[in-house]
């Protein structure tokens, strides 16, 4: 498989890292692995890497999804190159969004503005970088994209520094490259990449980032880590290793008491909630999940079930019926007790309290289940050897 054409991301001045001890890298770790990408032919790079037989390429939709882009956000596409996924991100972010293609090579940049300008995309900008700066803004980009690229990095740890200036509070790092494992990598790869994937994450981590996620579902030859931009010094930021955006948690790698696999584990809400927002006990559902993460367990090796009875009932409405009752547009609840069921969570309402409160069943969001009662639910369970969590 061919190496896309890589550009040496900029450098800029040394700052702080999260431990607060400043770091310097005057030396390249590398030097001249970005000779050959000076003064490209776009036209010969678009037919060596955007092509079938390049893994990046192939699962270029999968990597789409993986990235979680939202609309309206800002992504840098660094080291963009002939702009394949400049282009795709342009569409995932819509026409409130922006995409900016970051490179050293100014050719790659006009060939970026040209196809784009051929497609309508008016949300694409480019960013021409120097050996010492990426020229991106401070606080500007909300994702920053790195295909293929880091290991072209020549001061890895200065680029890195200024990665972290141009992202947003909570901003997120996604990071692909060559798998490096001697004895099943190939000789090109080996002599290539200078490092492995566990090297790369460490670099990272100094420059003041935090792993959050890791995808292995659909790439060999290369893998897929996110980072998440640390928001204080010392403070450790959320992480959401199976359920994204909700219940976020920390690593305690010293703790003494860690999840087991094996659990199952009955939560009953019962607690009111203001219209509009996430109800507790569903973010401390997704919590639970993201602990069993954290300690490197699956979705699978626990079995949860939520409840919802009392004043939480109002949480399972469908966006039709809870706007009508509550005055609010969606009900901010159903896509997190999606993602829930989607990794193995029963989510029961009960009926009982669905007729006290004159919310009739046909205004139950789809897919969830009517239990007779809530005390129905626990009683059996418990049964099943489910241990009791209230959370009124």
């Amino acid at each position: 498989m061919e190496l896309r054409p890589i550009r040496l991301l900029t450098l800029l001045l040394l700052v702080l890292f999260v431990s607060g001890v400043s770091s310097g890298q005057e030396k390249s770790v590398k030097p001249g692995i970005n000779d050959t990408f000076r003064n490209p032919k776009p036209e010969e790079f678009v037919e060596r890497f955007e092509i079938e037989s390049r893994e990046v390429f192939q699962q270029r939709e999968n990597i789409l999804e993986a990235c979680q882009i939202k609309p309206g956000q800002t992504v840098a596409d660094i080291g963009a190159g002939t702009g394949l996924f400049t282009r795709m991100f342009s569409d995932a972010v819509g026409d409130e969004g922006r995409v900016i293609a970051v490179d050293i090579a100014q050719e790659f940049l006009d060939h970026v503005k040209l196809t784009s300008h051929q497609r309508g995309q008016k949300n694409v900008e480019t960013q021409l970088c120097t050996p010492e700066s990426t020229e991106l803004p401070d606080d500007s980009i909300d994702v920053a994209f790195i295909c293929d690229t880091y290991h072209h990095f020549e001061f890895p740890l200065k680029t890195m520094a200024s990665l972290r200036r141009a992202l947003k509070p909570g901003g997120r790092v996604i990071v692909i490259d060559f798998r490096r494992i001697p004895g099943k990598t190939k000789d090109w790869t080996l002599n290539h990449v200078r490092a492995g994937q566990e090297v790369f994450e460490s670099e990272i981590v100094e420059s003041g980032f935090l792993k959050t996620r890791e995808v292995n579902d659909f790439l060999v030859e290369n893998y897929f880590v996110e980072f998440t931009k640390s928001a204080t010094p010392g403070l450790k930021s959320p992480l959401y290793p199976i359920i994204a955006g909700h219940g976020g948690v920390v690593a305690v790698p010293n703790a003494t008491e860690k999840p087991r696999s094996g659990a199952k584990l009955l939560l009953d809400a019962t607690a009111a909630a203001p219209a509009g927002s996430i109800h507790k006990s569903l973010d401390r559902a997704a919590r639970l999940l993201n602990l069993y993460g954290v300690a490197g367990l699956k979705a699978s090796d626990v079995k949860i079930v939520v409840v919802l009875h009392g004043e939480a009932t109002k949480s399972v409405l469908n966006d039709e019926f809870y706007q009508a009752r509550f005055g609010v547009e969606q009900n901010p609840n159903l896509s997190l007790i999606k993602l829930l069921q989607d990794a193995g969570v029963e989510v029961f309402v009960c009926g009982q309290a669905l007729n006290y409160k004159a919310f009739p069943e046909s205004a139950v969001a789809k897919g969830i289940s009517v239990a007779e009662s809530a005390l129905s639910v626990i009683a059996n369970r418990q049964m099943d050897g489910y241990g009791y969590l209230p959370l009124h």
